[in-house]
């Protein structure tokens, strides 16, 4: 709204504000998936600004989209209306402390995750969450959508790790919200909106999407020093027998496997594009991706064994697999695995334009119904004509689904395929969003995992934090 506009250019003097007129502003439009179009952007240099630009929009009546990196999947991080406040520069490590709980790490909420992980890993201790875009994603982001990562399926989600939140409320106000010392945190993926069944007012604000407050910052649990890993890409000629295969290794869960996770052909295919993807694996139909943790040199040496004797018993070439023992050649995998989405996300954003482009999703199941609803899933792909992928946690349950669209009837044919995933994902048990949350352009799949009463519920809750629903206007819920 052109109010909106005049009524924020009373900021500029004070604060750094990019306004709706200034080419700056392109950059702050999208994420990976959406479009916004905000009024002005705000990126603000500390906790006090942030404060201020609250107070100021809550007095106007004005709508704050908070946003760090940009990588959602969702358009949650991004403005259609009203101001985006940055949290770019609200970076670093404020402290390591030592209680009878532990040992902890706060960080401002806009540091990087992957110097989160580093900064820990210095002082001698370990943060296990990494999402894919860990170099580039921020604490509180992630926060804001409990992520898991890759290493997921052995150490769990976001929620696991946060002790201590410190937010600001859409009228500026403080809060200091900390886990009681005696409440586990449920390890359990996303089900899209806020936790209310048994949660404590911390587990209300991870996964909210920055809809309640701006997460200033972040009190992590950590564990131990990191141990020791190997990681595998073990090839399959066929697509079903190594989701099969995967499904049978979750019988036979230990506490050393840390990452357990599954391409698919097509996603395959995607992966082979990568400069420096091994020519042994070129006719690879499938993979499994894992990481294996390890105690001592005799143990590596045992399990490095027993991989490759089990890839032969499937009946697949253990000769060709790839096996990152080095840092170098793990971090060349993890490069691999990034390349999918990166490359899907360039080619979808094409057709943009056309009205097409990627329907992502991170609906996620018990594993015994996994191999029912990725059938579902392709079959609906083949029938609409288009071109569908997934890979990622299927360990856990947890694919990631990619569908891309060239235009505008293309784009709706994969939203409804998404829906029917959904639907069946939570008649199984599961989640409509195990990590990437709903946001705006799925905030139509809350009312599939949820009932008409819990929706109302949140929305109580929505109303004691944000009175007048500035916060994330359009994430969860539709824009009245």
């Amino acid at each position: 709204m052109k109010k909106y506009q005049e009524i924020l250019l009373a900021l500029a003097t004070s604060h750094d504000i990019i306004p709706k007129n200034d080419p700056r502003i392109e950059s702050y439009r999208e994420d990976t998936m959406h479009r916004g179009d905000p009024d002005a952007v705000v990126r603000a240099r500390d906790e006090r600004e942030v404060k201020e630009v609250l107070q100021f929009c809550f007095e106007h009546r004005i709508p704050v989209t908070i946003c760090g990196s940009q990588t959602s999947m969702t358009g949650a991080s991004v403005a259609e209306e009203g101001l985006l406040l940055s949290t770019e520069r609200l970076e670093g490590l404020i402290s390591l402390d030592q209680d009878t709980r532990g040992t902890t790490a706060t960080f401002r909420g806009g540091t990087i995750t992957a110097d989160v992980q580093r900064l820990v890993e210095e002082a001698g201790y370990f943060y296990p969450v990494a999402p894919t875009s860990r170099e580039s994603c921020r604490i509180a982001a992630n926060v804001a959508t409990n992520a898991s990562g890759e290493d997921s399926y052995k150490y769990g989600p976001c929620r696991t790790y946060v002790r201590r939140l410190k937010v600001l409320l859409a009228d500026g106000s403080e809060r200091v919200i900390e886990r009681p010392r005696d409440h586990i945190p449920s390890q359990e993926r996303n089900r899209a909106g806020y936790m209310l069944q048994g949660a404590q007012p911390l587990d209300l604000f991870i996964g909210s999407e920055g809809t309640l407050g701006l997460i200033t910052e972040v009190t992590l649990d950590l564990l131990p020093r990191s141990p020791s890993f190997f990681a595998m890409l073990l090839p399959f000629s066929d697509q079903r027998k190594g989701l099969h295969a995967l499904i049978d290794l979750t019988q036979k869960r230990t506490q050393s496997l840390r990452a357990l996770e599954f391409v698919d052909d097509e996603a395959c295919r995607t992966m082979k594009t990568h400069p420096d993807f091994p020519t042994a694996l070129r006719e690879a139909r499938a993979l499994i991706y894992l990481k294996q943790e390890w105690r001592d040199e005799r143990e590596r040496a045992q399990l490095l064994s027993w991989w490759c004797e089990w890839i032969e018993k499937q009946g697949e070439n253990a000769e060709i697999a790839f096996v990152a023992t080095t840092e170098k050649k793990r971090k060349m995998l993890q490069a691999f695995r990034h390349h999918i989405p990166k490359t899907v996300n360039e080619e979808a954003r094409k057709y943009w334009s056309q009205g097409g482009g990627k329907i992502g999703s991170d609906w996620w199941v018990p594993v015994k119904h996994l191999m029912e609803i990725t059938d579902f899933f392709y079959t609906e792909v083949a029938k609409a004509g288009l071109r569908g992928m997934a890979y990622a946690h299927m360990g856990s349950g947890h694919p990631h689904t990619n569908i891309v669209t060239k235009n505008r009837e293309e784009y709706q044919k994969g939203m409804q395929i998404l829906r029917k995933c959904c639907e069946k994902a939570v008649f199984f048990g599961g989640g409509v969003a195990g990590e990437h949350g709903i946001g705006k352009i799925h905030r139509d799949l809350l009312c599939i995992q949820h009932s008409s009463a819990m929706i109302s519920q949140m929305k109580k809750w929505k109303q004691e934090y944000d009175s007048h629903f500035l916060l994330g206007r359009g994430n969860l819920f539709d824009v009245v």
